[in-house]
């Protein structure tokens, strides 16, 4: 197939009705073929998990340092310094990514583990005995927005600014926007407070921008680059929990057998905020830009094209997993991609999942019955998806 014969589509992945349920898009455009032209924005796409996984996995061909949206940094400039671990490819990105790695050891995270679970019990206890709940203010984002910053070293005043720095970063994936132009009219003093708070003389004692700051002290990173990389950490790390816990909250509540299952069982905590990523991700897609000319599936991609890689699509591609649109927490779901794969995957994704798993065992242990007890809703602006409100009908435990 060459390019003047390729696919194309009038799909709208940012509109709010493809938000609102992007599935039976999806499976519109997987049956269209293994990458299809959206001509609203001169883009390729890729929906297959056996088609999305070359494109994640060479970064040579397909690179990061193209930005992770829809703008085209070969072509124009960011908005902000592009991330030293997210949007920059080899031999730039090792030398940041290994230290974050080294970072974010398995004795970090077995250290940092006791704190998350002190705070995951006190903020479901503080909820179990109101009946009724709207999760996402009261539970879901106030869990990550302590356990998170805590965790990096930050001060408790101001982290409001996590959120709307995290907006900015995740909405600008997406086209401009009314919406986006009024979010960036506060980009000034929120950047400015971000930067502040990312300095070495920020962080508190103890925490993992402390570590960081090590690997400056090493001569692995420079002054400079450990600030960006405490940033990067920020802003990839507090929005993503916070959608991912509620879109796995949402499913656990809307599939009560599930719910029972860890109910029963709280080890299962782990694998059930698994499948909720495979079934329901806040990552729906990360964007690649083409080094060079290349023929993918039989057709023709020029050089510093972009490519939108579905993940949510790959969540729920029946070619690669049984019962696909079923949300099952026995499912064994080796193979999923919710936080990317290849040298760009999530560096934070085992901090993400020990964060979640603490919070749904606290959650299990303490809570009988988890219901809806309204309508939940979803963002429908550009950028990851999750929750504004999940209402409830919660009970207690009888221990």
């Amino acid at each position: 197939m060459s390019s003047a014969t390729r696919v194309t589509s009038d799909l709208d992945p940012f509109s709010p009705e493809f938000r609102a349920d992007p599935y039976s898009a999806y499976e519109k455009l997987r049956s269209l073929g293994p990458i299809v032209w959206l001509e609203k924005y001169d883009i390729w796409a890729v929906s297959h998990h056996e088609t999305i996984i070359p494109v994640l996995t060479d970064w040579e061909t397909y690179s990061n340092a193209g930005g992770g949206g829809l703008a085209n940094y070969f072509k124009e400039k960011p908005w902000r310094r592009p991330s030293i671990i997210l949007e920059v490819d080899p031999p730039e990105h090792p030398k940041a990514r290994a230290a974050l790695t080294r970072t974010l050891s398995p004795k970090t995270l077995r250290a940092i583990r006791p704190r998350f679970e002190q705070d995951a019990a006190m903020f479901v206890d503080a909820v179990a005995g109101r009946g009724e709940i709207d999760a996402i203010p009261e539970l879901v984002t106030p869990y990550p927005l302590k356990v998170f910053p805590d965790s990096v070293g930050m001060e408790a005043d101001g982290r409001e600014n996590l959120l709307t720095y995290g907006s900015m970063v995740f909405g600008s994936f997406g086209p401009v926007t009314p919406w986006y132009e009024e979010l960036m009219s506060r980009v000034g003093p929120v950047q400015d407070w971000i930067l502040a708070h990312c300095k070495r003389e920020a962080m508190l004692p103890g925490g993992i921008g402390e570590m960081i700051y090590d690997a400056v002290d090493a001569g692995d990173l420079t002054e400079e680059e450990g600030g960006l990389l405490v940033r990067s950490f920020l802003s990839a790390g507090v929005d993503t929990t916070i959608d991912s816990i509620g879109l796995c909250l949402r499913a656990l509540a809307e599939h009560p057998d599930q719910w029972a299952l860890l109910r029963e069982d709280p080890s299962l905590a782990r694998a059930a905020f698994e499948e909720a990523t495979r079934y329901d991700s806040s990552s729906q897609s990360l964007f690649r830009t083409t080094t060079r000319e290349v023929d993918f599936a039989g057709t023709t991609i020029g050089k510093h094209e972009k490519i939108m890689c579905f993940l949510g699509s790959a969540g729920r591609d029946p070619a690669r997993w049984e019962n696909a649109d079923t949300f099952d927490i026995r499912r064994r779901t080796v193979g999923q991609i919710g936080f990317g794969v290849g040298i760009h995957g999530c560096v934070g994704q085992m901090f993400a999942r020990l964060e979640a798993e603490v919070f749904f065992q606290a959650l299990a242990a303490r809570i009988e019955t988890l219901e809806p007890s309204g309508p939940s809703q979803l963002r429908l602006n550009p950028g990851l998806r999750g929750l504004s409100s999940l209402p409830l009908a919660i009970t207690p435990r009888k221990h």
